[in-house]
């Protein structure tokens, strides 16, 4: 394969994979390159003919694989992709790497060049049903570290239902991603869970133990970088906890101050606007993980 030592994050969207992405491409040595879905399947705010591109490159690995294997409504095992696929696959995945426009570095005037964009490790993230593909890549790359970002599901429960999900959909979907999960963290190596709830309440030692999970060297980040999102306040109302008015703006903080421009409260203010009703038909879907993972002790 070209790349080496890649890192994928899993999880769900909106259940806080932002922050720990950001927390990982602060290192210089790694480089993020998106949403696997959105890397094969085009981005809903790009261009039609680029949607269009994206897809009809990955039209290989859908007919090798027989199935959708990127996409994250499909909640199924994956088929293993054949040789030929696997090095276009990672050759996908270089390209996007040398193109990302998600790096930006603290020092606005640093100039990368392409050798040394090319030596970093990418970084993708697998959100929902994506989560089911983990073994397809630690097939293409034994020396690949996944980290499963695990979250009180009452929380992430509230903020699908504020879009339109009902409980026992998300419940559903719940359970079965974190059964996934779960079951990969037993059975692939260097597969490492990490709370939410971890890095918000205690985000420098969050940061150390996710660099030694990564084997990267955190002496090498001077500030680690935050994107700008609103999140759930104690009345109900989203706002942002730094920057303005621009969405995922990002910003660089010594690792010292990260406590200072972290919500705390976020899961507590979420959990308390979801309706008790809500509550019991989730966890007749999802009370097994849930209790797995401690949110109910």
């Amino acid at each position: 394969m070209i790349n080496r030592a890649p890192i994928f994050v899993n999880g769900f969207q909106r259940g806080g994979t932002n922050i720990l992405v950001n927390f990982i491409t602060s290192h210089p040595h790694v480089c993020a390159v998106g949403e696997t879905q959105k890397i094969f399947y085009g981005r809903h705010k790009e261009a039609l003919y680029k949607q269009y591109i994206q897809r009809v490159s990955y039209l290989p690995i859908f007919l090798a694989a027989r199935q959708h294997i990127f996409w994250p409504e499909r909640f199924y095992e994956r088929n293993k992709l054949p040789t030929l696929i696997k090095h276009y696959t990672d050759w996908v995945f270089y390209r996007n790497k040398l193109a990302s426009p998600h790096n930006t570095y603290e020092d606005p005037h640093m100039v990368i060049t392409k050798e040394e964009l090319a030596q970093t490790r990418f970084l993708c993230k697998n959100v929902n049903g994506v989560v089911f593909a983990s073994h397809v890549f630690a097939d293409m790359y034994p020396d690949a570290t996944f980290i499963g970002l695990i979250r009180n599901g009452f929380a992430l429960c509230e903020s699908f239902i504020r879009r339109g999900w009902t409980a026992e959909r998300f419940g559903r979907m719940y359970e079965t991603v974190c059964q996934r999960i779960i079951k990969d963290a037993a059975q692939l190596d260097n597969y490492h869970l990490v709370r939410f709830e971890d890095i918000i309440t205690n985000p420098v030692a969050s940061a150390q133990t996710i660099y030694s999970y990564l084997h990267l060297d955190i002496t090498k980040v001077s500030k680690f970088r935050l994107q700008a999102k609103k999140s759930m306040t104690t009345n109900g109302k989203r706002k942002y906890a730094f920057g303005g008015n621009v969405d995922r703006e990002v910003h660089w903080f010594p690792i010292d101050q990260l406590e200072q421009y972290i919500q705390k409260d976020v899961n507590k203010n979420q959990i308390a606007r979801l309706r008790d009703t809500d509550k019991k038909v989730f966890l007749q879907y999802a009370h097994a993980s849930m209790e797995k993972l401690g949110y109910l002790s």
